[in-house]
C-alpha cells in the first residue's frame, strides 16, 4: 500500500495553510453541532445554537477570503479550476444519494437529487461550484489589473454589484452574491500584503486585538437580542435597501470574525500548533467532500455527541482519502480534484497543496 507523505512541504506560507486548516475544522464542528442538535427547534439561548451561530457568522466567508488570497498573482485557467472543483462535486452526488436513500430512507429519486444539487447547490458540496464561479469572475478583473493596477479594485467592486443585481439565484449564483465580496477581499489583501507588513508584526497584532474583542462582545449582544442570522439565504445587495441594519450586521460580523481568526493564527508562532493546522490546510478537500457522511457515525448526546461527531468527521475522511482515494490517481482526480502527475501515476503518492 502506498502511504502519502504527511507534512508541510518546505517553502509554503504556513500561516495561510494554518488559517485554511483552522477553517475546515470550524466547518466540521459546525456540522457536528447540527448533527447532534436540531437547531430549528432549539431554544433561543441554547449553548449549541450560540456556538453554531458564532461559527456560521464567519467560517465560510473566511474560506472564500483564503481562496481569493491564494489566487492573487496566478493566471486563472478555466480548465484547471473546473478539473479541480467540479469532478468532486458531481462524483459525490451519487454517493450521498445512496447513503441518504438506503441508510436514512429519504424518498427522493436520484434524478431529483441530482437536479437539486445542481440547481440549488445550497445543499451538498455547494462550496465547490460557488468557488468555481467566483474564480471565473476573477478572470476579467485580473486581466484589467494587468493593464492598470488600480483597475483591480474598481473591476472587482463593479463585478460584485453587477452579480448582486442579476435576477437569478440558481446554479450557485445565490451564494456568489454574498461570498464574492470576501473572495475579492482576500485577493486584494494579498495584493496589498507588502503595505500591511510594512506596519510591523507587533503593530498588526495589536490592531487585530481590538476588532477581535469587539467581535466577541458584539456577537454576544446581537445573539441575545436575536439580531444575527448567519443562516439566511438568499442574501444580496438588494437587502441593503430592504433591511440595511441586517445587511451591515451580516457583513460586519463576518469581517470581524475573520480578523479574529487571523489574529489567532498570527498569535501561533512557528511551532507544532501552526504546523499541525497548516497540514490540515493541505487536506481541506479530503475532509470537506466526505465529512458530513462520516460525522454521522457517532454516539452519545449533547456535547459528547458533538465531540464524537467532530472526531469522526475529521479522522474518517482522512482515512478514506489516504487508504483508498489517494491510492490511485483516477480516484484522486475524480473524488478529490487532484491533478494527476507523473509521480502519482508511478505510485509516489505525495501530499500536494491545493
Amino acid at each position: 500500500m502506498k502511504v502519502p507523505r504527511v507534512g508541510v512541504p518546505p517553502g509554503r506560507d504556513t500561516a495561510v495553510d494554518a488559517l485554511r486548516g483552522f477553517s475546515i475544522l470550524l466547518v466540521v464542528l459546525g456540522h457536528a453541532i447540527a448533527n447532534a442538535e436540531n437547531l430549528l427547534v432549539a431554544p433561543a439561548y441554547n449553548l449549541e445554537l450560540y456556538v453554531s451561530k458564532f461559527i456560521y457568522s464567519f467560517h465560510m466567508p473566511l474560506f472564500f477570503l483564503i481562496s481569493g488570497y491564494v489566487l492573487f498573482g496566478k493566471r486563472v485557467r478555466v480548465r484547471d479550476r473546473a478539473l479541480r472543483l467540479l469532478p468532486p462535486f458531481f462524483a459525490w452526488i451519487p454517493v450521498y444519494y445512496l447513503v441518504n436513500r438506503y441508510v436514512h430512507h429519504w424518498p427522493a429519486t436520484f434524478l431529483s437529487s441530482l437536479k437539486d444539487n445542481i440547481l440549488h447547490p445550497a445543499i451538498g458540496l455547494w462550496f465547490l461550484p460557488t468557488l468555481f464561479l467566483c474564480s471565473l469572475l476573477l478572470i476579467p478583473a485580473a486581466y484589467l489589473e494587468r493593464r492598470h493596477s488600480w483597475m483591480g479594485e474598481i473591476s472587482l467592486g463593479a463585478i460584485f454589484v453587477a452579480v448582486n443585481f442579476v435576477p437569478f439565484d440558481d446554479l450557485g449564483v445565490m451564494q456568489v452574491k454574498y461570498f464574492f465580496a470576501f473572495f475579492a477581499l482576500g485577493y486584494l489583501a494579498h495584493k496589498h500584503r507588502s503595505r500591511l507588513e510594512a506596519f510591523g508584526r507587533e503593530k498588526v497584532n495589536t490592531v487585530l486585538a481590538g476588532p477581535s474583542a469587539v467581535f466577541l462582545l458584539l456577537f454576544t449582544l446581537l445573539y441575545y437580542y436575536e439580531r444575527i442570522d448567519p443562516y439566511k439565504f438568499p442574501f444580496s445587495l438588494v437587502d441593503l435597501f430592504k433591511t440595511p441594519a441586517a445587511y451591515v450586521i451580516r457583513y460586519s460580523m463576518a469581517i470581524l470574525g475573520i480578523l479574529l481568526c487571523v489574529g489567532v493564527i498570527r498569535a501561533l508562532k512557528q511551532g507544532r500548533g501552526r504546523e499541525t493546522l497548516a497540514w490540515f490546510g493541505l487536506v481541506t478537500m479530503d475532509i470537506y467532500v466526505s465529512h458530513f457522511l462520516m460525522l454521522q457515525l457517532t454516539f452519545g448526546s449533547g456535547w459528547l455527541e458533538v465531540l464524537v461527531s467532530f472526531i469522526t468527521g475529521v479522522t474518517l475522511p482522512l482515512a478514506l482519502s489516504f487508504l483508498l482515494l489517494r491510492q490511485w490517481w483516477v480516484t484522486g482526480a475524480v473524488f478529490l480534484g487532484l491533478k494527476p502527475d507523473r509521480k502519482r501515476k508511478k505510485g509516489r503518492n505525495t501530499l500536494p497543496g491545493p
